[in-house]
């Protein structure tokens, strides 16, 4: 069977992401190679002209000339569905794939890795005309600003007494597997790419089945264990937020994409305070955003005429966050400040959050 849809083509800003794939060829053409069993494949390892250091996340775009350098190998996995990968990090899946099922009795299989820019937008077009605008704006990544793009991005999936594992949410029931995956990940050249808590830098939730190659099983062990992300080892991490982690906890309320806007509004404000560095964010819970926290938020909007609706949603974070030597003013020189909150409201399930006040309960 042929698949032109994966599941996982675009990257969404939440665990549950969705992804569809439309697959597409490029760069030169390779050389058969043993596939594994229950695949089949084309490839020699042939080298790619590319960075395999490039970024390419929300903010960094695939670089220009990308798509013509990159070399592509085409295999069929074993599931059936046809899947690109960049020729090196192919080669790199194979020998992880392999020391997997020898030492650890540990069977995995490729979901997608290359996906083009072209496909991207295709995807973008289609889910903008059946969802709208605004949904793609949560849950679609632009075009030339995926990953994946780069052929180096691999998710894979489980294989468990012999049957795939491919649904985010049942792939997460095993994380004893994850791990023993993880460990043999920068002997091969990989990292882990999106990190538990680390969303405020990657941009996207903890994927424990989102590999990145990075052709250095040096430097990929470098990264893996200081528990770092790539964009922190690249230092392109707003100063502000370095480090900083994210508890998003458990909410019937709200939804991640709905505490990242909140997250963002509170960053518009807290970019201001110049040389403060936040340490980490949580969301305050359900039972911090009742009625009460609804009625506090909306005595406060009273007093803003800029506001016009009252609002119908309220929402807490809690934060620690650490001031520079010399600071000024308020703040106490070097130090630490631990439990401090927002609080923010809004009109409307798809409205705009507006921060209304901070400090210490």
């Amino acid at each position: 069977m042929t698949r032109t849809i994966s599941r996982r083509a675009f990257l969404a800003t939440s665990g549950a992401a969705f992804a569809t794939v439309l697959v597409a060829g490029c760069g030169a053409s390779q050389k058969p190679t043993p596939a594994p069993e229950g695949s089949s494949s084309d490839s020699d390892a042939a080298p790619s002209g590319i960075d395999y250091l490039a970024l390419v996340n929300k903010q960094h775009k695939l670089p220009d000339g990308w798509e013509d350098a990159v070399t592509i190998t085409h295999f069929v996995n074993t599931e059936g569905w046809d899947v690109d990968v960049e020729a090196k990090a192919y080669e790199a899946y194979l020998a992880l794939k392999d020391e997997l099922e020898t030492q650890d009795g540990v069977f995995v299989d490729l979901d997608s890795a290359y996906r083009s820019v072209a496909a991207q937008q295709e995807i973008v077009d289609d889910f903008t005309e059946k969802y709208g605008e605004e949904y793609v704006k949560l849950y679609v990544a632009v075009p030339g600003y995926s990953e994946h793009h780069t052929g180096l991005a691999l998710d894979l999936f489980l294989i468990i007494e012999g049957k795939g594992v491919y649904n985010n949410e049942d792939m997460v029931q095993y994380p004893e597997i994850w791990e023993k995956i993880h460990a043999r990940l920068a002997d091969h050249g990989f990292i882990l790419r999106y990190l538990p808590s680390k969303k405020i830098c990657t941009g996207y939730s903890y994927e424990p089945w989102h590999i990145r190659y990075l052709d250095d099983p040096a430097l990929a062990h470098e990264i893996m264990d200081a528990g770092i992300t790539f964009e922190e080892y690249l230092d392109e991490v707003e100063p502000c937020v370095a480090g900083c982690e994210v508890d998003y906890g458990t909410s019937e309320r709200y939804r991640e994409p709905d505490m990242d806007s909140a997250l963002e509004a509170i960053l518009g404000e807290f970019r201001t305070w110049e040389g403060c560095v936040m340490q980490r964010f949580a969301y305050a819970g359900d039972q911090s955003c009742d009625d009460d926290e609804l009625a506090y938020v909306n005595e406060l909007r009273e007093g803003d005429d800029s506001i016009k609706e009252a609002f119908d949603q309220a929402i807490v974070f809690v934060s620690d966050f650490h001031t520079p030597k010399d600071a000024e003013g308020a703040w106490e020189a070097d130090s630490d400040y631990k439990d401090w909150t927002w609080h923010l409201g809004r009109t409307g399930a798809d409205g705009s959050w507006r921060l209304m006040t901070w400090g210490y309960a």
